[in-house]
């Protein structure tokens, strides 16, 4: 016999002959909670968090000493969180309560969530952002502009990360002249900062670099920290070349943006600022060509149109004494020495017209520029071969003391190494294995296996 349902839980009691179907009670439960629980925020610590990849939803527990609670934070709502959730962290969930009817069980239905101490970074991050403000380190009239022609650019950021590789893929697919010289760094976690402040400082003294970037991929406020810290606020302030902040996302934030002369929205178009477009380039060169020849057809038309005016302004004065007699000798002496007088005049102006023409035609100032062109091309030739057998050169002894320091090279002299097959670590204390735990042996022509038979 079913036993009936106590009285109060869903208004009054029913019948001793009514039955509840799972559904039906689950239906009713629902509809009590979620009519209870529509908004609330609670606090608690994270546990067995998950994000799925495909979907974009997030899974988590919030606990305390006596009792936990399933959370559920749809996609669509990353913009509300605050912090990044991890594991061990303390967390307040703003949200609706509801139940999954299916596998009976009620949860968080969250709309925000914000990782306790997020708060306290942004207090940080304002005191920062005010103090150094009012040392000047964020004037905008210190601002440099980029080079148009950057012969070489440093990047100062992982190296391993993303931000590295669609950096140089686009410099190199814009302006493929460009060097490229990077100083690795670690972009978050302990020691960062210092990292990155001596990365500058080596790009600094080494790099020979026209533009610098500094940056990283997006992450959380914790994530982007090392970018706030007053060391590497103050090392891009020393630059001597302009800089570039790309840290994170469009919407991300951080001091190095401020104290850079440029920021740039994301890593890529950081590159694409850096660096002008060679296509770009080659249309605006042949713009300007075709401005040029017509320039120069203009000029020519233009002599010509004068050299006519004044030749047809010269005149042949023996038809004006024509029919004209004079009574003294010496008098027509004198005006037939003044006529040929003004020919030679006019003839003389007329040929200086003509070597001023020549000298100043388009023809002569083009002529002049292929030479000049013709001898800053052969000094960029010399100077391109001289700079290539110096980075041979440089290679070259690199890569000796890169084969002196390669730790394999003391293989052939019969040395051995060994490595611990669960962690792939290399063994340098008899601490570093147990009895039985097996490793693998490298020698100079290979590596075989082997275990720990015990310890001496």
């Amino acid at each position: 016999m079913s036993r009936p349902v106590e009285p109060g839980l869903f208004g009054s009691q029913p019948s001793e002959g009514d039955v509840l179907s799972v559904t039906e009670l689950t239906a009713r439960i629902k509809r009590t909670l979620e009519s209870s629980f529509r908004f609330f925020r609670v606090e608690g610590e994270v546990s067995n968090y998950k994000l799925y990849e495909a979907s974009g939803h997030r899974y988590f527990s919030l606990k305390d000493e006596g009792a936990q609670i399933r959370v559920v934070l749809f996609r669509g709502r990353d913009r509300h969180i605050y912090g990044e959730i991890r594991d061990g962290q303390t967390v307040i969930v703003t949200g609706s309560l509801g139940v999954y009817e299916k596998k009976g069980e009620y949860q968080i239905y969250a709309q925000s969530a914000e990782v306790r101490g997020a708060g306290n970074l942004l207090v940080e991050l304002e005191r920062r952002k005010r103090k150094l403000a009012d040392e000047g380190l964020f004037d905008p009239g210190k601002k440099r502009p980029l080079p148009p022609f950057p012969r070489r650019i440093g990047i100062v950021t992982s190296r391993h990360g993303a931000a590295l590789r669609d950096m140089m893929r686009v410099a190199r697919s814009r302006f493929p002249g460009v060097a490229i010289v990077l100083a690795p760094s670690l972009v978050q976690g302990a020691g960062a900062a210092a990292d990155i402040s001596a990365a500058l400082e080596a790009m600094y003294r080494h790099g020979g670099a026209d533009v610098i970037i500094a940056g990283r991929g997006g992450g959380s406020i914790e994530d982007l920290w090392a970018f706030n810290e007053e060391e590497v606020v103050r090392a891009l302030a020393r630059s001597p070349v302009p800089t570039i902040s790309a840290v994170g996302h469009e919407t991300d934030f951080t001091l190095s943006d401020l104290v850079a002369d440029h920021r740039a929205p994301t890593p890529t178009a950081a590159a694409q600022m850096a660096v002008p477009d060679r296509v770009e380039l080659l249309e605006r060169t042949a713009a300007l060509f075709l401005r040029l020849r017509r320039a120069e057809a203009r000029l020519r038309e233009s002599a010509r149109q004068e050299w006519r005016i004044t030749a047809g302004k010269l005149s042949d004065p023996r038809p004006l004494l024509q029919g004209k007699r004079y009574a003294l000798g010496e008098q027509e002496a004198s005006l037939a020495e003044f006529a040929k007088s003004a020919v030679r005049d006019r003839r003389d102006r007329l040929e200086r017209l003509s070597a001023s023409a020549r000298i100043h035609s388009p023809a002569a100032w083009v002529s002049r520029k292929r030479g000049e062109l013709a001898v800053l091309h052969s000094r960029a030739g010399a100077g391109a071969d001289a700079l290539r057998r110096r980075l041979r050169s440089q290679l070259d002894i690199h890569s000796g003391k890169l084969a002196a320091l390669d730790p394999k090279a003391v293989l052939t002299r019969g040395y051995a190494i060994a490595l611990d097959r669960a962690t792939g670590r290399a063994v340098r204390s008899v601490s570093d294995v147990r009895p039985g735990g097996p490793l693998e042996i490298l020698v100079s022509d290979g590596a075989f296996g082997a275990v720990v038979e015990g310890k001496t």
